[in-house]
């Protein structure tokens, strides 16, 4: 929607623009001689936009707000060469021009949208003498009026840079999707554009720098979603005392990613925690992603005073993009979505927990899959690889994982890497073709296999890495050299494999062919898109930079999904990039499922999905559980439990279980159900703070929210259709329904306290202590109460690592 609807947003009385949904609201200062700046933002239980005043009785708001964009053109740069990306010059030459608003309807899906579109004319965008910005007390003496009302200027893309941000709000969420439109007549290079420039209201809530903390995660193969905390004045953002050295501070904390394993270093996420002083504190949480599936950048930095969180997709100066507007080449950045609270890291979670669910939502609703959508929510999923085939299935291996896929209760059995292998070994250098193997299924073939995976009530699911072509494949001749990635005038290998350019037409006629044909032939109704390789930088075929060809592509292969998707809305569909190498966002909104790691090791797993919650949704989190006959009761128990409160990915020899084994998968299969059945209305939680990746004991839970959240997890449940509010009345209440907890012990001591209200009662459920003979060498754990707050969780052997699974209720 742009322009459609919308109406002009006039400013307030004090010449500010003020905007929002009701749960989220921001402040915009503008001014004659200034770019619009963010003066103020609240969120969910926060203090009002207007809620504190000064001493005069005016409303308090940020001393040094940022502008709402940073713009960096490489004939002007920045006006300090230490902030490169957040003192551009042409970002301070743009000048209000229009405020335009929408609503939703009531009953939709949309979201309240706000553009704010500001000019900045050729004439101010040419090489100057260096300017700065006042310091804070320079400000104070001048007594600025630039919250008064100013004449806005007109905007003429044939006269100048014409810059639009773009904020959307779903109804009752407490978070904002941001992103930035570029127009000009005339060639102008661009090397950065932020799609957020966050002003964190510290003076509004008297927040404190050195009482703030900064989490991110780390990431790497096998060793996915490590989420770490730290004291910002203990990172790069050191005080350097701004009384005797004035301005804006070099220093910052930042976090980036390159090439298309958007997750594959750092989770494209970051958290900031705000506590404030001690007489007048209002603690409260940002969190941000940014949701692009190829390079990023975000950094926390320090004001004058105050601190600003600045998110950009690839620039130039870490990815080697920019792109050259001009003659009808507009650019718009990448989206970005942060979420703001009152309270710590934990509801910032949550809240960004709620836009995830939304943003899935809504695109589900464009694609006009709901119904699919809500289908396959429910869905358990058996895979063959980890732990158990490893990539060489065999009609004499499958036939038994069937059986015992099928005994359990399994909805869809997924072959994963090798169906297409011939050569016993070419699976890897070989792969781009996508035919069944002539050598591994027998005389009934692969298709006569999904048949019998059908007759045993299940759903084919086939492994697929579609991006790639394989540098001995046939293909590798047959298609031409612009379907492939390219630099230097020849192709991009990485690993044995060249990489599919989703901008070229065959590239993307030939995936669309294969998948079709994998779906007609033999029915396929999951997939599991792997990709192990990645482009580098990108390419410089067709494109003003190899980062702007990478930019394309990736925004090209989007698009291919939502054709998929709009053409097969039953299909099902998981993310997965060597485990969780591409877990963001401008993929999840549109796929199913997301492989968290490939890690083979269960106790290393647990802390793999300890922190998974704070990149991906709880019903995305494909965790595996991979039981094996030959494992005692408690290690079973340990990988299993790993599962059920995400989205539980069966693998494992099945078909070698004896009958007690077999009821403990069942066990964790029907609880796992029963979280299912209510997951969307339920945020992760962490009742022992963050998890710490080499801790002995580990704690995660799902919890459901509080009154004044609860909405929108309704909201987000009913959105697409015309009886929202009869939905609403309808809904169970969290009390009718339990919260979860999952505590794993990987060693140390043999219990651990655990925060619990005295209105509240915990009990073991997984695994069933009503059920001892399923697993007869895992006891239950006892519980004590030590204060009306704490509990006491004593594990039933310290003698060997477990995990048990506890429903919390609240008493009568």
């Amino acid at each position: 929607m742009e322009n459609g609807n919308m109406t002009p947003l006039v400013p307030r009385q004090d010449g500010r623009l003020e905007w929002g949904n009701g749960v989220v609201s921001m402040l915009f200062d503008i001014a004659a001689d200034s770019p619009v700046r963010l003066c103020n933002v609240v969120g969910r239980n926060m203090v009002p936009i207007d809620g504190r005043l000064s001493d005069d009785g005016k409303p308090v708001v940020e001393k040094d707000p940022r502008p709402i964009v940073e713009v960096c053109a490489a004939n002007t740069g920045s006006q300090d060469n230490r902030l490169t990306l957040i003192a551009t010059v042409a970002g301070s030459q743009l000048r209000f021009v229009s405020a335009l608003a929408s609503e939703p309807e009531p009953g939709s899906a949309d979201p309240f949208r706000l553009e704010i579109t500001q000019f900045a004319p050729y004439a101010d965008l040419e090489p100057k003498g260096r300017e700065f910005e006042p310091t804070a007390s320079e400000r104070d003496a001048a007594d600025s009026a630039a919250n008064s009302a100013s004449e806005a200027v007109s905007a003429d893309s044939n006269a100048g840079l014409v810059v639009t941000s773009v904020f959307e709000a779903f109804p009752n969420l407490s978070a904002v999707r941001t992103y930035t439109r570029l127009q000009s007549a005339r060639q102008l290079p661009i090397e950065a554009v932020s799609s957020l420039n966050l002003t964190v209201p510290m003076r509004v809530n008297c927040g404190k720098v050195h009482r703030s903390n900064i989490f991110w995660g780390d990431a790497a193969w096998a060793v996915e979603n490590d989420w770490r905390v730290r004291p910002l004045r203990d990172t790069q953002v050191r005080n350097r005392n701004q009384k005797i050295n004035p301005g804006q501070s070099s220093s910052r904390f930042a976090m980036s990613s390159t090439s298309t394993w958007s997750s594959g270093e750092h989770e494209p996420a970051g958290i900031l925690q705000v506590e404030g002083s001690v007489r007048r504190a209002r603690d409260f949480s940002v969190m941000w992603q940014i949701e692009h599936n190829g390079p990023w950048e975000w950094e926390v930095g320090e004001d004058d005073p105050g601190l600003h969180v600045t998110a950009f997709g690839p620039e130039y100066k870490d990815h080697g993009w920019f792109t050259n507007l001009g003659e009808g080449n507009d650019f718009e950045s990448v989206p970005v979505s942060f979420a703001i609270a009152a309270g710590d890291w934990q509801q910032a979670v949550a809240e960004m927990t709620l836009q995830r669910r939304a943003l899935r939502i809504a695109k589900a609703r464009e694609l006009g899959r709901v119904d699919q959508f809500e289908h396959t929510q429910g869905l358990v999923i058996y895979n063959d690889y980890m732990n158990t085939l490893f990539g060489d299935p065999r009609i004499e291996k499958e036939l038994p994982l069937i059986e015992g896929a099928a005994s359990v209760g399994a909805d869809v059995f997924c072959i994963d890497a090798g169906w297409y292998d011939s050569t016993d070994g070419g699976w890897w250098d070989m792969v781009g073709e996508w035919q069944a193997s002539t050598n591994r299924f027998g005389d009934a073939g692969l298709r006569g296999l999904a048949d019998t995976i059908r007759a045993h009530g299940m759903g084919l699911g086939l492994w697929l890495e579609p991006e790639v072509i394989g540098v001995k494949s046939p293909l590798a001749s047959m298609l031409p050299d612009s379907a492939f990635f390219q630099r230097h005038g020849v192709r991009v290998c990485d690993s044995g494999r060249y990489l599919l350019d989703f901008r070229s037409p065959e590239a993307r006629e030939h995936v669309t062919r294969t998948v079709d044909r994998l779906i007609d032939d033999f029915g396929a109704v999951f997939f599991k898109f792997d990709y192990n390789t990645i482009p580098g930088v990108g390419t410089d075929l067709n494109a003003e930079s190899v980062g702007d060809g990478l930019l394309e592509h990736c925004r090209a292969y989007v698009d291919w999904l939502d054709d998929l998707r709009r053409r097969h809305p039953d299909v099902m569909i998981e993310n997965c990039g060597s485990g969780a190498m591409r877990a963001d966002y401008a993929q999840l909104s549109r796929l199913d499922l997301q492989s968290t790691s490939d890690q083979c090791d269960p106790l290393i797993y647990a802390a793999i999905a300890a922190g998974a919650g704070m990149t991906i949704l709880p019903e995305q989190q494909g965790n595996w559980g991979y039981a094996q006959q030959e494992m005692d009761d408690e290690t079973a128990v340990f990988t299993l439990a790993t599962g059920v409160l995400g989205r539980l990915y069966l693998s494992g020899f099945i078909d070698r279980m004896t009958e007690p084994r077999l009821s403990l998968v069942r066990d964790a299969i029907a609880l796992h159900r029963s979280v299912l059945a209510d997951q969307q209305h339920m945020v992760p939680f962490w009742p022992s703070g963050l998890p710490d990746f080499d801790g002995d004991w580990l704690a995660v839970g799902l919890r459901h929210v509080e009154t004044d959240m609860r909405d929108a997890y309704v909201y987000g449940k009913s959105a697409w259709n015309e009886q929202a509010a009869e939905q609403n009345d309808q809904q169970p209440q969290p009390e009718d329904k339990p919260d979860y907890i999952i505590v794993w012990r990987r060693g140390g001591t043999p219990s651990v306290n655990m925060p619990l209200d005295a209105d509240q009662t915990i009990e073991q459920v997984f695994p069933n202590p009503a059920e001892p003979d399923h697993a007869p060498n895992a006891k239950p754990w006892t519980i004590e109460r030590m204060d009306p707050e704490t509990v006491r969780l004593n594990a039933a052997t310290s003698k060997q690592p477990s995990a048990r699974i506890f429903a919390i209720r609240r008493r009568d």
